[in-house]
């Protein structure tokens, strides 16, 4: 059995969004169920202030580039006076200087695949940078296979572990009105028109083609562009701005159309669930995966279809008091619990080997 020693979650990101936030919470579930953690990120950045604001234990290493001798010796010298045994890595662009950051070193490396890659890194220099990886967790078994096709991994290195709900309890406000939430960066990959249009196109009463975007607005025109298609599909707008906590919004609505192009797992859509909303999305990337685990009120569209899209939303609204929510708390405490997370990451940091 692998000594349980000291872990730090890496996560050398500028960027505010959902790995940053995964990798606080990572850090606070590790040590809440009794690893010994800590957050190790970016000087001055997102990912710093919220870990400072959450009263997570960090340490920052001021760089500017992803390659560069001072996020060496800064990370050197967290893993010598932290006494760090395994980082456990959210990201994969620092990885040539986390090769040579751990070089010499009793310390294991874990990459965190979070992200569905395209281009492979199974070329022989990617492949001595990987070298330094001892494994590799996939966040949904869509992300498990990605890593094995995109990265030098293999079928005994390479595990699923799908990320913890925000919360460990089912919540469901029966008196929600039927309107329509949007969670994410407001920027075109995540389906933002692609919602509006099908909201627009469903044959459904017009008072409740009211849809919400709480994300941060990645671009002014593209709310512009947003805003202009509204007025043109008769769908009512309405702009909240990135929030750490969005639970209140889940609770005042009841579908959660989620048209993404793509993505790893789909923290909000579990959010949305877990807070008894009925979910509309396109059939691409993890979300066939988490519909077959029998979740109810899951609804998915043909890929980059808008038409059949607005099928979905009539169906989700006139199904919406036939949802069997027990059933749903059943699956997400099987499969999304905290408890259940952090097990399966001791299973993978303990390892015999």
């Amino acid at each position: 059995m692998m000594s349980k020693g000291k872990v730090a979650v890496l996560c050398l990101s500028h960027f505010k969004g959902g790995m940053e936030l995964d990798a606080v919470k990572e850090t606070k579930l590790f040590r809440k169920y009794g690893i010994d953690a800590i957050l190790v990120c970016r000087a001055d950045t997102f990912l710093e202030d919220v870990a400072r604001e959450q009263g997570v234990p960090f340490v920052s290493i001021a760089f500017k580039r992803k390659l560069s001798l001072p996020l060496i010796q800064g990370l050197r010298s967290v893993i010598k006076d932290e006494d760090i045994d395994t980082l456990v890595f959210f990201g994969a662009s620092e990885i040539k200087s986390i090769f040579f950051s751990v070089l010499g070193k009793n310390c294991r490396v874990i990459v965190r695949h979070g992200t569905t890659k395209s281009s492979s890194k199974k070329d022989p220099i990617h492949r001595l940078f990987y070298s330094c990886v001892s494994d590799f967790v996939g966040i949904s078994e869509h992300l498990s296979k990605n890593a094995l096709k995109i990265l030098p991994s293999r079928p005994d290195n390479t595990h699923t572990i799908y990320n913890s709900l925000e919360q460990d309890f089912f919540t469901v406000n029966k008196q929600a009105p039927r309107t329509f939430l949007h969670v994410g960066r407001v920027d075109e990959g995540k389906g933002v028109f692609d919602a509006i249009q099908a909201l627009g196109k469903a044959k459904i009463p017009q008072e409740y083609k009211k849809l919400t975007f709480v994300g941060h607005v990645e671009s002014e025109d593209t709310k512009e562009e947003m805003m202009e298609l509204a007025k043109k599909c008769h769908v009512e707008v309405s702009f909240e701005g990135f929030r750490s906590i969005v639970s209140s919004y889940y609770q005042q609505n009841s579908f959660f159309l989620f048209p993404s192009h793509g993505e790893g797992l789909g923290n909000v859509i579990l959010e949305a669930l877990s807070n008894g909303m009925s979910c509309i999305t396109y059939d691409n990337t993890v979300f066939p995966e988490l519909r077959n685990l029998g979740l109810e009120g899951f609804y998915m569209a043909k890929d980059r279809d808008t038409d059949m899209l607005a099928v979905e939303v009539e169906s989700a609204f006139k199904q919406r008091d036939s949802v069997d929510l027990d059933k749903n708390e059943k699956i997400l405490s099987t499969y999304f619990s905290s408890l259940v997370h952090v097990q399966s990451w001791k299973k993978v940091l303990y390892k015999e080997g």
